[in-house]
């Protein structure tokens, strides 16, 4: 009996330890994923995809710790020219992604979407119906479509499409295109008020605050409460000095710009973060960089203005490349990176891909704290509208099939979905 009483308490104390060590490493792991916005692709003999999930999954999610990125995975039935079309995640919420799934459609210029609300806690994906014909727009430009959650009805969300005036060359905007999961159905919101702006390029959509926000990095960026019956659209300009001039009648350097600027939230608040230094010319972006370029960071602090923008840090790379850890890190020193990120949860961290590796970067501090080589993602989408900061919970739902360690201990995590068939 003795020895049965003492198994058992060794039993209880192992479980015990055992919930500890789970319980910890839950509260160690990131709360959230550097999601590729670029969904990998694979076939029908695609052995790990089956391993993952034996004849169900259609959606896979591979999810890892960043700095390594994580990964939508779509079967290639699904997106046949795939690489003339590619698919895209436009908008993430929590538990939410939205996926644009293009094809060739009727007529020779003609392409054709499909739209997809992604549930990760349900596992299910749905197919988001067509427009109505009486609505005012037949195509969308993808990068002013936004995901945000309903604060009115728990559980539900809106996907908002920000239309612009038809025949307009400032690209004014004239109204709100949006599909609520609370009713099932597409509606059309025309806009109060719109404010004057030179032609906006499109950066980038985010939801933060109750409100979206939609960023033109050269400029700034335009914000509504979706949810207002009768929403007004306002203008918030970027922090003072950093505004581009010279675009309206010449070619905008917008890969260029989107290596170098992005606007994200970060802890609560949204974070400017540019590249300074560094010159737009198109005959000059490949020279040598000027000595010194920087990297600067600014927090939107007042949306009314007058005082909009608080200055934050600033860094030099000269004293980033000569740190010790971008030394141990085994980066190239005297190349400029290309900015991929801000941590959704330290907004004093800053994430970049140099070549084939993103790394994060304490700005305040000059010190690399992680770094690890990203082959998976085409090297041609290494910087910020590719990549993501997507906040997860880590309690990961039933339809996960799995949770392997990666070579160096980094925990992987798959989800899978089905798609439905109409």
């Amino acid at each position: 009996m003795a020895s049965e009483a003492a198994e058992s308490s060794r039993a209880r104390e192992e479980a015990a330890e055992r919930e500890a060590r789970e319980e910890l490493a839950r509260q160690q792991r990131p709360a959230w994923v550097a999601l590729a916005t670029i969904p990998l692709m694979y076939g029908a003999d695609d052995a790990g995809a089956e391993a993952m999930a034996p004849g169900t999954g259609d959606l896979l999610l591979k999810l890892q710790d960043p700095p390594r990125a994580s990964y939508l995975k779509l079967p290639d039935r699904l997106v046949p020219d795939a690489m003339l079309h590619r698919p895209c995640i436009l908008g993430s919420a929590p538990g939410r992604l939205l996926l644009r799934v293009s094809h060739k459609g009727q007529g020779r210029d003609v392409v054709d979407a499909e739209y997809y609300l992604l549930d990760t806690v349900g596992g299910t994906a749905t197919l988001l119906p067509v427009l109505p014909p009486e609505l005012p727009v037949k195509r969308f430009v993808s990068r002013t479509i936004g995901l945000i959650a309903d604060p009115r009805c728990p559980g539900n969300y809106m996907v908002v499409y920000l239309h612009p005036t038809p025949m307009s060359s400032s690209r004014r905007y004239s109204g709100l295109l949006y599909y609520s999961t609370a009713t099932a159905q597409w509606a059309f919101k025309p806009l109060v008020s719109a404010p004057d702006h030179e032609p906006w390029g499109e950066h980038g959509v985010f939801a933060h605050d109750g409100l979206l926000w939609w960023v033109d990095v050269a400029y700034g960026m335009l914000v509504c409460n979706p949810f207002d019956g009768h929403p007004r659209l306002r203008f918030i300009p970027l922090p003072p000095g950093c505004k581009m001039h010279g675009l309206v009648d010449g070619p905008r350097p917008t890969s260029v710009m989107d290596h170098r600027r992005l606007v994200r939230p970060s802890q609560g608040m949204l974070r400017y973060v540019e590249i300074q230094g560094l010159s737009y010319d198109s005959d000059a972006v490949n020279a040598p960089p000027p000595p010194p370029p920087t990297v600067t960071m600014w927090t939107l602090v007042n949306p009314a203005g007058p005082h909009t923008w608080r200055f934050e840090c600033e860094a030099s790379f000269a004293d980033i490349w000569a740190h010790d850890s971008y030394v141990a890190a085994g980066l190239p020193r005297g190349k400029v990176p290309k900015l991929a990120l801000v941590d959704p949860t330290n907004h004093d961290v800053v994430y970049f891909f140099q070549d084939t590796a993103l790394f994060a970067l304490d700005v305040r501090a000059r010190r690399v704290l992680a770094c690890a080589e990203e082959r998976l993602m085409d090297r041609n989408f290494h910087y910020s509208p590719f990549v993501d900061a997507w906040e997860w919970e880590w309690e990961l739902p039933p339809t996960v099939s799995g949770e392997d360690p990666a070579p160096d201990g980094t925990r992987i995590s798959y989800l899978c979905y089905s798609i439905p068939r109409f």
